[in-house]
């Protein structure tokens, strides 16, 4: 079996993701492409503190606390973000996690992040007469599920790419460019999201520049995600981040659309609701309209 098939077998199942990177780590020095070899080494040994992360990297949180007193105990109590200062709000919402991926293996049933600063800021705010005496975060298995189903989804649609440029790009020498640079390098800027240089507005409305989508199709897609957004059941965060993104491709569809704003909305929107769409493709109970809004969002290379 070719490495490229390998790589797809491996995505499309429930392998171990860290074998999965490692194969990909041997394609990207057969592309000779350092930009992947990176990707794949923050994924295996963590994104270092200066690196801005994937969306995907972004997980949602629940943040709790118990409170007691000389009669009485509350157990797992939600936070109320009145009790605190309004910038706290966004930074208790979510955690961005920066781990090697095999530490999701052991947080694979989810996590308990303790939070002693938390207790000290709502202690006596949110029950007057009664102590904190523990704070502390959680983080379900559904967010790490979908973590790794947007790390799986992201190499699927990479190598499937290289693989239509050339379908023995796995077996290739080493230093062999078995896909021209020309080539190669936009499929490598759309993997990570670099918007690169567009070109100016058009002053055609029937095309949204290099955003990769015309105008038509971007308006089908944005109403075709608002009509079924809530099947992909994504965190109350994620979804209010998705709806916003949507909100700014159809302020967009009003006027003259601005490529690069339609291509940083939908590189948001994507990374957001990539892992989720996948999930539901592979349940095989989902609406035929997802099949044609992950097509979507796969050929325009956002």
């Amino acid at each position: 079996m070719s490495l490229l098939r390998e790589i797809q077998d491996l995505a499309t199942s429930d392998s171990d993701i860290a074998n999965l990177l490692r194969k990909c780590s041997i394609l990207a020095a057969r592309l000779g492409s350092d930009e992947f070899a990176q990707w794949i080494g923050w994924e295996l040994n963590g994104y270092p503190e200066h690196q801005s992360l994937p969306d995907y990297r972004s997980l949602d949180v629940s943040t709790f606390a118990t409170f007691m007193n000389a009669a009485w105990r509350a157990e797992k109590q939600p936070i109320l973000w009145e009790a605190l200062p309004p910038q706290a709000k966004e930074a208790l919402e979510c955690i961005q996690f920066r781990d090697g991926i095999a530490k999701v293996r052991n947080l694979g049933k989810g996590a308990i992040i303790p939070r002693p600063d938390v207790a000290v800021r709502v202690d006596g705010k949110m029950f007057p007469d009664m102590h904190c005496v523990q704070a502390w975060q959680q983080i379900s298995s559904g967010e790490f599920e979908q973590l790794l189903s947007a790390i799986r989804n992201r190499i699927l649609e990479f190598v499937l790419k290289i693989e239509a440029e050339n379908p023995d790009a796995g077996e290739a020498e080493l230093g062999s460019k078995p896909v021209p640079q020309d080539k190669l390098q936009p499929l490598v800027n759309n993997f990570f999201g670099n918007v690169g240089n567009l070109a100016q507005r058009s002053h055609s409305f029937s095309q949204v520049s290099n955003a990769g989508i015309n105008s038509k199709e971007l308006s089908r897609l944005v109403e075709e995600l608002s009509k079924h957004m809530g099947e992909l059941n994504l965190g109350e965060r994620q979804a209010l981040r998705a709806e916003a993104q949507i909100a700014a491709l159809r302020a967009e569809l009003k006027g003259e659309p601005d490529s690069e704003a339609v291509r940083q909305a939908g590189r948001t929107l994507r990374n957001i609701t990539e892992g989720a769409i996948g999930s539901l493709l592979a349940s095989g109970a989902q609406p035929t309209v997802w099949h044609w809004i992950h097509q979507t969002l796969t050929s325009i290379g956002w």
